[in-house]
């Protein structure tokens, strides 16, 4: 297996410009699931029917999150509290909206000195849990201005496809990776999502 530092740095390209379509936590087992609508393509032939992957976080020892009724960079937002059982329907109120930044993993110290005085939750659970993170965002997609970050702790990772079987986390970044090879290349397999060259 890859060294964590390379192999998070690629599940980041896998994950750039995902929808994010839910994510939520048992606190009693500890456990994080998340579901994105991801960009990828195998080895050969076309793009999957199906594109969504669930990654599964565990044991989760911080969940932090900050829902704002404002821009992203409006440090006068009204913040928003809610409970950790609210996450999945706090997510799910954003419609899937993409995330990007090639970014994700890890980058909590960063994430936390933008945002992290103005949390709407902050729950923490045992001693372990602790020694990766993934941060995502999301953003009003129509309406009234809104934005979610959230950072989740954990220790071990896990990705499936949408019948439950695992990928393991290099076949996984490997799609991802092939996705934007292919389409900075001009492959046809990349058209239909909004995504060109340059941009």
């Amino acid at each position: 297996m890859a060294a964590w530092e390379e192999l998070r740095n690629e599940l980041g390209v896998a994950l750039n410009e995902a929808d994010l379509l839910g994510f939520e936590v048992d606190p009693a087992r500890r456990i994080a699931t998340a579901t994105f609508r991801v960009l990828t393509l195998p080895a050969e032939g076309p793009p999957p029917a199906d594109r969504r992957v669930q990654m599964l976080f565990r044991p989760v020892g911080r969940v932090a999150a900050s829902l704002r009724n404002g821009f992203w960079n409006d440090e006068a937002a009204e913040v928003v509290p809610f409970s950790l059982d609210e996450l999945l329907g706090v997510v799910e109120s954003f419609r899937g909206y993409p995330i990007y930044g090639w970014e994700f993993f890890d980058i909590h110290d960063r994430e936390l000195a933008r945002w992290g005085n103005r949390r709407s939750l902050d729950w923490r659970s045992g001693r372990d849990g602790l020694s990766r993170s993934i941060c995502v965002f999301q953003c009003s997609n129509g309406g009234p201005a809104r934005h979610l970050d959230l950072c989740v702790w954990f220790d071990a990772l896990e990705v499936r496809r949408p019948n439950g079987s695992a990928i393991a986390l290099e076949e996984f970044a490997a799609g991802g990776r092939r996705w934007w090879n292919a389409m900075f290349a001009g492959d046809k397999r990349t058209e239909g999502h909004g995504i060109f060259p340059g941009r």
